[in-house]
């Protein structure tokens, strides 16, 4: 009887027998029951079972080949490269002949042993007791916190996905085992550059053309890969701090190309929200003004020289960018072509407060990565130190509030009885004189009799007024129109989040039929004029649109408060008004908080006293609305309401001036002075 391939008989029975490999056993036979003791069915048996076994064997070949080991000239590459990275490294802060270039001896030994302790076997938690009292008996017990920072350093850089990128750079495969591997590969060629390092200063090393391959020189040539190694990919070990930096790692980006990173993670984190173009540019001045050193490089000493540097800027300056304009030159030359500042033209503190609050937090994002401290629980970058005490003169109001009289002249002017066209409404135009309507119009009148934020009532959306219910009221809260690149913004705090009840006078002169018919040309902001420009938006597009016209109007009529620091009233100075309205007896504190959007006081209020919720919205906004109408004086008496009329977009809010022109004292004079005709 011919003999069946890959079986034997047991008991005159056929068995099906292969050998698997395995990368841990030379090899081991599998047995299979065929179930029969007739050749000719165990000959078609084993035939199938052959082909399913070649199959299933290539399949977890092609497995093994997946994850198979590193070889031997892929270990050679991983190392090289890492001991070539490292020397260079150590190399460049040697022959830079900075302060800290003779040190580096020095530094590295401690960083050698940091390596050393690291790389053996379950040493992935750090020093053990063992490995601190050897270096105690090796006379290193003073460097064991510097040893220690060494190793956190290690294990905290060398993460997977580094590995995984070393691994990839050579074409070797990359898994769980080979990470591993290549990990204490990678800390062994580290440990091996810092004793190589040693003999930076040694003649042959100085006497070399290049002393990173006169260090590398006793490895002899590479073995040659597979295929060619193209290693791009920045140094995956640590970067050896200058001995004077103070920090834990020496971070060579200069400050100015960390900028987008950090705008990211705050925005990420939430700590920072909205249009973050103001933190850029303190970020910006402050690469400007301290030379936009590496970040490793900086101490608690920038800090002081950023103040000291905004303070010798005047209050009105023109930045630029880094890339044109002042903040593209040196700062020393830009500052050397100012004239001294003037008391009146100092940057004020507040302004320098910001400016440092800013730093400061970008500081404690910045203390968690590069700027984190050699030693632990101190604070380097100390930016809150240097916040100046603002003293609060009493004799000086900041914000001098408007009075009833001066608004009482806004509103009886042309803008609201009948003026010209776009540029011409607050002039009387005879017989040809019309009112238009849009946010010149109705803000001035919402800010005057709801005391709402500038930036509050500018940017107001059509969905945040509310029509339909018994008290028509608007909603204030974050918006999409308030905010940029599709995030929500309005908000100043909590409190500011509220529900306020339509005055009797808007309603009176058509703002719910403006509303509608804002509605009905399809825009989202209730003021879209106001939105038209990306640079400046809301309430400051209002102001150079048509405040300025305004404020100029009224003083022409009535002189206007001014503080001893020759600052007059603004838009928020109506908020004032407003507010002053409640400064009377019996007023309810916790309603005019509400209305004002203030946070509450006291424990009744905070924690308490729930209103709203206990109520509902259709007790607390008439009681709101009857609030505001008992204490805030009507003043509009005399406006008669319109039929809603819409300039064309670009026309809306284009006030103009309204200052009456002064007849020449020589007109009707010829310039010869006879005053004749010729």
């Amino acid at each position: 009887m011919a003999h069946i391939p890959h079986t034997r008989r047991t008991n005159g029975r056929y068995v099906f027998q292969r050998r698997v490999h395995y990368r841990n056993l030379i090899s081991k036979p599998v047995p299979l029951a065929l179930g029969t003791a007739d050749p000719k069915v165990a000959r078609t048996r084993a035939a199938i079972l052959s082909a399913r076994f070649v199959r299933v064997k290539s399949s977890v070949d092609a497995m093994l080949e997946d994850g198979r080991r590193l070889t031997g000239p892929e270990i050679e590459a991983l190392f090289r490269n890492a001991l070539e990275a490292e020397l260079t490294s150590y190399v460049h802060s040697a022959y830079e002949n900075a302060s800290w270039s003779s040190s580096v001896p020095e530094v590295a030994a401690q960083e050698a042993e940091a390596y050393r302790i690291i790389r053996r076997p379950d040493r992935h938690l750090g020093l053990t007791d063992q490995d601190r009292a050897e270096l105690v008996a090796r006379g290193l017990g003073a460097d064991v916190p510097a040893i220690e920072d060494y190793a956190q350093q290690i294990r905290d850089l060398l993460t997977d996905a580094v590995v995984a990128k070393r691994l990839d750079a050579i074409g070797a495969p990359i898994h769980a085992d080979t990470i591993a591997v290549a990990r204490t590969h990678l800390i062994r060629a580290a440990a091996s550059a810092c004793t190589r390092v040693q003999r930076v200063f040694d003649d042959d090393i100085m006497d070399a053309a290049d002393p990173i391959a006169a260090l590398m020189a006793d490895l002899g040539p590479p073995a040659t890969l597979p295929k060619p190694v193209a290693i791009t990919e920045p140094v995956v070990v640590p970067i050896t701090p200058p001995i004077d930096s103070q920090f834990q790692v020496y971070d060579p980006r200069p400050f100015s190309a960390a900028i987008d990173d950090i705008l990211t993670d705050l925005k990420t984190d939430g700590i920072w929200k909205g249009d973050l173009r103001q933190q850029r540019r303190i970020m910006e001045t402050f690469a400007w003004i301290t030379g936009d050193k590496p970040l490793g490089a900086y101490n608690h000493l920038d800090a002081a020289t950023f103040k000291k540097g905004m303070q010798k800027l005047p209050a009105r300056f023109y930045y630029g960018s880094l890339t044109e304009g002042a903040m593209s030159r040196p700062f020393a030359d830009v500052l050397a072509e100012l004239p001294p500042v003037a008391p009146a033209d100092r940057r004020n503190p507040k302004t320098i407060n910001r400016d440092l609050s800013t730093m400061a937090t970008v500081a404690r994002h910045l203390a968690t990565t590069s700027w984190k401290p050699r030693l632990p629980g101190t604070t380097v970058m100390d930016f809150s130190a240097g916040r100046i005490a603002i003293k609060v003169d009493p004799n000086i109001d900041t914000r001098p509030p408007w009075t009833t009289a001066h608004l009482e002249h806004l509103f009886a002017s042309p803008l609201y009885t009948g003026g010209g066209g776009a540029l011409k409404r607050l002039r009387d135009a005879g017989r040809d004189r019309q009112v238009w309507h849009d946010a010149a119009y109705f803000l001035p009148l919402l800010w005057f009799y709801h005391h709402s934020c500038r930036e509050e009532t500018a940017g107001l959306e059509v969905a945040d007024v509310v029509t339909d219910h018994a008290v028509p009221h608007f909603h204030i809260r974050d918006n999409l129109t308030r905010g940029r690149d599709g995030e929500m913004a309005g908000e100043k705090r909590g409190a500011r989040n509220r529900k306020l009840p339509i005055h009797a006078e808007l309603i009176r002169l058509g703002f719910l039929d403006y509303v509608d018919a804002i509605r009905a040309e399809g825009h989202v902001a209730l003021f879209p004029e106001l939105y038209v420009n990306e640079e400046k938006r809301g309430g400051a597009h209002f102001y150079e649109r048509a405040w300025q016209h305004m404020v100029d109007y009224i003083a022409e009529r009535l002189p206007l408060p001014m503080n001893p620091a020759g600052k007059g009233p603004d838009i928020h100075s109506i908020r004032a008004l407003g507010s002053s309205f409640y400064e009377v007896d019996g007023v309810n504190a916790l309603m005019r908080a509400d209305v004002m959007g203030h946070a509450r006081e006291g424990t009744n209020g905070k924690h308490y006293s729930k209103r709203m919720a206990t109520e509902g919205l259709d007790v607390v906004l008439p009681e709101r609305r009857d609030f505001i109408e008992r204490y805030v004086p009507t003043i509009t008496g005399n406006i008669e309401p319109h039929p809603i009329r819409l300039l064309p977009l670009e026309k809306r809010s284009r006030v103009g001036s309204g200052i009456t022109r002064k007849r020449r004292s020589d007109a009707g004079v010829s310039r010869t002075g006879d005053g004749g005709d010729r």
